[in-house]
């Protein structure tokens, strides 16, 4: 099945760097083989400013009865009256094993560049576990636990900083049909081994509402919070989507 999105609204950026929602591409529903979706997407403004920004991605993903992968990867790329303004890579990848119904294992790495936004690079490896249970029909809470390992390269002000840390990876997901609609919400929080002090959060609540047989309406809200964000950054930022999806 492929997806055309639309983003009606949009409001407040978030930073590099920032704690990324994996329950958002995993799909759990789907047939054993391989399945996989594209996406691209052109943004663009005239007159008292010419802006243009491309997007381009790739999800795809891959499981049997006791294993699964999948894997997800952006780039994006956009001027503003003729400068460079965005040039974003984004790619991650995740094995699970699936022990029993209800519990499994996952191993992930992650790689991401956006050095408009002060990050040169970031790369992350890490594993955990996770619990599934459900408790009506296409409703369900996962809860996991892991640990994952961040190398950092940043630039402020002229000057190249590098970082290697260690963070625990807690999240909540619950998702819950209330027909017509799918209620999503998911919670993350990584605190850092090395520093105690320095914890990162995200909450994100998203409402999904078909409007037509093949056309769907979703709303989402997200929170984020760094308690030791980048040089010249809140601490807390929001964003909200609305977001128009056609399938064909």
């Amino acid at each position: 099945m492929r997806f055309l999105s639309a983003a009606l609204l949009a409001a407040l950026c978030f930073p590099a760097a920032a704690i990324t929602n994996v329950e958002e591409k995993r799909a759990v529903d789907e047939k054993p083989g391989w399945h996989s979706k594209a996406e691209v997407g052109f943004d663009a403004e005239s007159g008292n400013n010419e802006k243009r920004k491309w997007r381009v991605g790739l999800n795809t993903s891959w499981q049997n009865e006791t294993d699964r992968f999948f894997a997800w990867g952006n780039r994006a790329y956009g001027t503003s009256n003729g400068a460079r303004t965005d040039d974003d890579t984004f790619v991650h990848a995740r094995f699970v094993h699936n022990h029993m119904a209800s519990w499994s294992q996952e191993g992930f790495a992650q790689f991401e560049r956006d050095p408009f936004a002060a990050l040169l690079h970031r790369m992350l490896i890490g594993a955990g576990v996770r619990h599934q249970q459900s408790f009506a029909q296409e409703s369900r809470w996962f809860q996991g636990v892991g640990v994952f390992h961040e190398q950092l390269q940043e630039r402020a002000e002229g000057t190249e900083y590098s970082n290697q840390l260690t963070r625990l990876n807690l999240y909540s997901h619950l998702q819950w049909r209330l027909n017509p609609s799918m209620i999503q919400t998911t919670i993350y929080v990584q605190p850092s081994v090395d520093d105690v002090d320095d914890v990162r959060a995200l909450w994100q609540l998203a409402i999904t509402l078909p409007v037509a047989s093949q056309t769907d309406l979703k709303w989402q809200w997200q929170s984020r919070w760094d308690t030791q964000p980048p040089e010249g950054t809140e601490y807390h930022n929001h964003q909200t989507h609305l977001t128009l999806a056609f399938r064909f």
